[in-house]
């Protein structure tokens, strides 16, 4: 289903004094599906992957505005198609 790395142990302290309290991190217990509908191309259909973080902030000056967001990325990613019809043919009981 997945592989979530986290930042596990202790408060890790980026630049400009930002620290990272705790994150987590899930992906939903669902199967990809795919979507075999088109001739042309197959759509996967992947669940969702759920994050949230405790973050404290430095002091911010009254003009500056700053925005914090999230980067989802993939490093790695193995994909194993198998068609409805070899597996109708699998099911398929010996002639």
């Amino acid at each position: 289903m997945g592989c979530i790395q986290s930042i596990g142990g202790k408060a890790r302290v980026f630049r400009e004094g930002i620290t990272v309290i705790d994150v987590k991190a899930s992906i939903d217990p669902i199967p990809t599906s795919i979507d075999e509908s088109s001739s042309v191309v197959l759509r996967y259909r992947t669940p969702h992957f759920r994050a949230s973080a405790q973050v404290v902030m430095p002091p911010i000056p009254k003009k500056e505005t700053w925005i914090v967001g999230w980067i989802q990325a993939c490093s790695h990613m193995e994909f194993y198609n198998q068609s409805k019809a070899r597996q109708a043919q699998r099911a398929a009981p010996p002639p």
